[in-house]
């Protein structure tokens, strides 16, 4: 075997010192594993104690207060047990001392009454007395004062038939004066407005006026008479299904409807021209 160098044997101690490095970290590594595992399950332990004891801490303290909760509760309940007893004691108390009132007030009534029915007998006996004296009274003084209405009455009427027989003959006199004054008014064709009053005649003007082919509603519209300025196209169909809108359009046109159309303004311009 051959003999080993200097260097190989350096390298061999190295190789061995850096193995025992490596378990010795390696041991060092499972060892703070192992701590750090034991710590967490500690932790974890001691956790789930303080978790519990909060658990418990919370339900002895709800125990604790249901009990104080009923024990509010029975004590409220006889202290409104104590407040009706104490209410019935107070309303029958009332209601008998009511009673010995209203007998008392009974009593009281019924010797009123005695004594009011008494006063008002006599009251009754003095006024029959007055009203016999007061009627007798009033018949002759009914006597007399029917007398004298009439008499004014027969007065009023004589002037009141002479008041209306001059009113009617001074209506007279305005009437032909009225009529003479219109009839100096009068022109040939011309109609005065008195005369319109009468509705035979203002019917027969709005009939004319109505019916009149001066299209006044085209003239006084500006939007219209731009429309109306544009060039028409021919109508479409035939001839006679144009004859007959323009015909509809006409009675239309008449009675006061605006043109919408193109072709509607165009039969407007035939209509005015």
């Amino acid at each position: 075997m051959a003999k080993k160098t200097g260097s190989t044997n350096n390298r061999s101690a190295a190789a061995k010192k850096a193995a025992a490095t490596r378990k010795k970290n390696a041991a060092a590594k499972a060892k703070a594993e192992a701590e750090a595992a034991a710590a967490a399950k500690k932790a974890a332990i001691a956790k789930k104690a303080a978790a519990t004891r909060k658990k418990n801490a919370a339900a002895k303290k709800k125990a604790e207060a249901a009990v104080a909760a009923k024990k509010a509760a029975a004590a409220k309940k006889a202290s409104a047990t104590r407040a009706a007893n104490t209410a019935a004691k107070k309303k029958a108390e009332a209601a008998a001392k009511a009673a010995a009132t209203r007998a008392r007030k009974k009593a009281e009534a019924a010797a009123a009454e005695k004594a009011a029915a008494a006063k008002k007998a006599a009251t009754a006996k003095k006024a029959a007395a007055t009203r016999a004296k007061k009627k007798a009274d009033s018949a002759a003084a009914e006597k007399a004062a029917k007398r004298k209405v009439a008499a004014k009455k027969a007065a009023a009427t004589r002037a009141r038939k002479k008041a209306e027989a001059e009113a009617v003959e001074a209506a007279k006199v305005a009437a032909t004066e009225a009529a003479a004054a219109l009839n100096a008014k009068r022109r040939p064709g011309l109609i005065l407005s008195v005369d319109q009053l009468d509705s035979s005649v203002s019917n027969k003007m709005r009939k004319k006026v109505s019916t009149s082919t001066e299209a006044h509603h085209i003239n006084a519209r500006g939007d219209a008479s731009k429309v109306m300025s544009k060039g028409v196209k021919a109508s479409r169909g035939a001839k006679s299904t144009s004859d007959k809108r323009k015909k509809a359009f006409y009675n239309r046109w008449t009675e006061g409807a605006n043109a919408q159309t193109v072709e509607e303004f165009s039969w407007v311009r035939e209509f005015t021209s």
